[in-house]
């Protein structure tokens, strides 16, 4: 009987162990995946200022940029004829604590034949998702400041890519931003970038993009967080150990 119960005590105290380790583990991973982010929000933040020290540039003269460089963050002037017969509404876009869209449209630039993805800002969401926003798009850009993004673009995907396919009709709801498949819906090549743009609201739709959203310092603190929850687990465990012993005794 002794015997017995000292191999369950045995096998019940490995349990523990593994179950402990396991937990500090994905605790110390997600800690140090935390410090990644927060390194890569840093380098990406200094990347930025760096190219806004340079001011607002023309089209033209990024171009003349290494084109290695990621112009994420760089600010630009273009202006040129929007197509305001073809574009996509990015759906569950929340500006103010309302629900919306991102209104993205097609701008082929002047004195160019590149065509560029500019998201024009926020517009309000009907009361149903049977309707879609009515929105007003002039044929032309004036003069107006974007900041670009390069990279990944597709942000957070809610739903699987294959909804976006079956859209039929202009304008088009989308769940993620997908150049390519942006380029096989207009027929339309796309620089492989997105200009979001810049100012105040108007009679258009409403610019409230952020090229950082969480900063590096909040990275640190859910970094320190994890920590925490992985010390607190070693500390529960033993605190349980040794409260069993003393009742075993």
């Amino acid at each position: 009987m002794r015997l017995i119960l000292r191999r369950k005590k045995k096998l019940s105290s490995i349990i523990t162990i593994c179950v402990v380790m396991i937990v500090v583990i994905v605790c110390l991973r997600l800690a140090y995946w935390q410090l990644q982010r927060a390194d890569n929000k840093t380098q990406q933040l200094a990347q930025i200022a760096e190219l806004q020290s340079q001011g607002v540039m023309t089209w033209q003269q990024m171009q003349q940029l290494p084109r290695q460089w990621n112009k994420t963050g760089l600010h630009v002037t273009v202006n040129g004829k929007l197509d305001n017969e073809q574009y996509w509404l990015l759906d569950n876009q929340v500006y103010l604590g309302q629900v919306g869209y991102d209104l993205l449209v097609m701008l082929t630039l002047a004195n160019s034949t590149e065509t560029v993805l500019v998201n024009l800002g926020w517009v309000k969401a009907p009361p149903t998702r049977e309707q879609l926003p009515t929105v007003l798009i002039p044929s032309t850009l004036d003069t107006t400041t974007i900041q670009l993004k390069q990279g990944k673009l597709s942000g957070f995907i809610l739903q699987d890519k294959k909804v976006q396919t079956d859209e039929l009709g202009w304008p088009k709801r989308v769940q993620i931003i997908d150049l390519a498949l942006f380029t096989k819906q207009s027929g339309q090549t796309m620089a492989s970038l997105i200009g979001y743009r810049q100012g105040e609201g108007d009679d258009i739709a409403t610019p409230h993009y952020e090229a950082v959203v969480m900063s590096p310092q909040k990275h640190h603190a859910y970094a320190v967080q994890w920590l925490l929850i992985g010390v607190a687990c070693v500390a529960v465990a033993l605190f349980a150990s040794k409260k069993r012993g003393e009742n075993e005794k």
